[in-house]
C-alpha cells in the first residue's frame, strides 16, 4: 500500500526534534534510519501525521571509552556498533549480536538509538542491553534523565519514552579481566528476527563462575534476566553448568506463527546452556 502524505521535518539536533514532538500531541514520529518505522507505515500499522529526521544531526554518534565504561551515541549506525575497535575490543558482545541483525544493508542504515526506541522483544541490542545493565540517557529539549535498560523496555513496541523524549546515548559497562561473553539465536534464517536468543556474561576465577548475567530475548513480552540461572551457576565450572540449569521458569513464553509457547521454553534453555558455556569459557581465557 501507498503511505497518505504527512509533514516532514528535518531537525538539526535532538533538541529540536524533542520540541517538534511536543508540540505535534502525538501525531510525529521520529526517523533516523527507517529500518522498522517506512515498514510500519507502508503495512498500515502507523497512522504518520509527521515525520521528524535526525539522521542528519551532528554527534551522538561513535563510542567514548572512561572509567570502565563505554557511551555509545543513539544515532551510531549498527554497521558501525558491529565494526567498531573499542566495542570489538571492550565490550564484544555487542558487535556479536549486531551481526545478526537482518542484511548488511538494514545495518548500514539502521540505528542504536532506532532499534532500542522500537523495543521488539525479538530484536538482538534491546537483549543484550538488558543483559549489560545498561543504563539509557534520555533528552527532551530542556532536560535529561537516565533509565536502566530493564524499567525502558515495557513490552511489544512499547518503552518508557515520554512524547517528547528521544535517546540520546548509551552507557554499558567495559568488559574486564575474567569477563566472558556468549550469545546465542535461533531464528528460521539467519537475519530474521529470534524465535529465541540468549544473551550471557560471566566472570570466572579459577575455572568456576564468580558472577553471571542472563538474558532471553523472543520469548515473551520484553527481553528479560534469568536471576534463578544466573545465581545457581555461580561457583560452576564450564562442564557443570548443563547439571546447574534447570528448567526455565516464569518464563511465560509466547505462541505465534513461528513457534508455540512450548518449543520456545524448550529452545530458551538450549541457547541460555550455549550463551552461558561461551561466556565461561571465554572468561578461562581472558
Amino acid at each position: 500500500m501507498f503511505v497518505k502524505p504527512f509533514r516532514y521535518v528535518r531537525a538539526e539536533s535532538l533538541a529540536q526534534a524533542c520540541e517538534v514532538l511536543r508540540t505535534a500531541d502525538g501525531t510525529a514520529k521520529v526517523i533516523a534510519g527507517g529500518q522498522s518505522l517506512l515498514p510500519m507505515a507502508n503495512l498500515g500499522l502507523l497512522d504518520l501525521e509527521a515525520v521528524v529526521d535526525i539522521g542528519s544531526v551532528e554527534g551522538h554518534r561513535g563510542v567514548d571509552e572512561n572509567d570502565g565504561f563505554l557511551t555509545i551515541g543513539a544515532l551510531t549506525r549498527h554497521r558501525d556498533l558491529e565494526r567498531d575497535p573499542t566495542l570489538i575490543a571492550q565490550q564484544p558482545l555487542i558487535p556479536a549480536a549486531t551481526s545478526w541483525i537482518g542484511s548488511a544493508r538494514i545495518r548500514t542504515r539502521g540505528t542504536l538509538g532506532g532499534s532500542l526506541a522500537h523495543s521488539d522483544p525479538a530484536a538482538e541490542l534491546p537483549l543484550v542491553m538488558t543483559a549489560l545493565g545498561a543504563e539509557y540517557e534520555l533528552t527532551t529539549a530542556s532536560s535529561t534523565r537516565v533509565v536502566r535498560a530493564d524499567e525502558f523496555h515495557v513490552s511489544y513496541f512499547t518503552n518508557a519514552l515520554a512524547e517528547d523524549e528521544l535517546i540520546a546515548a548509551v552507557r554499558v559497562p567495559a568488559l574486564g579481566p575474567g569477563w566472558g561473553w556468549g550469545f546465542a539465536e535461533i531464528s528460521r534464517r539467519r537475519g530474521d528476527f529470534a524465535i529465541a536468543a540468549a544473551a550471557a556474561l560471566a566472570r570466572v576465577a579459577d575455572g568456576h563462575v564468580v558472577e553471571a548475567r542472563l538474558a532471553l530475548g523472543g520469548v515473551h513480552e520484553r527481553p528479560m534476566r534469568l536471576a534463578d540461572i544466573e545465581s545457581a551457576t555461580t561457583g560452576a565450572s564450564a562442564s557443570e553448568l548443563d547439571a546447574r540449569i534447570g528448567p526455565v521458569e516464569g518464563l511465560q513464553a509466547v505462541s505465534d506463527t513461528s513457534a508455540t509457547a512450548e518449543h520456545r521454553t524448550h529452545v530458551a534453555r538450549v541457547l541460555a546452556l550455549r550463551a552461558l558455556t561461551d561466556a565461561v569459557r571465554r572468561g578461562e581465557a581472558a
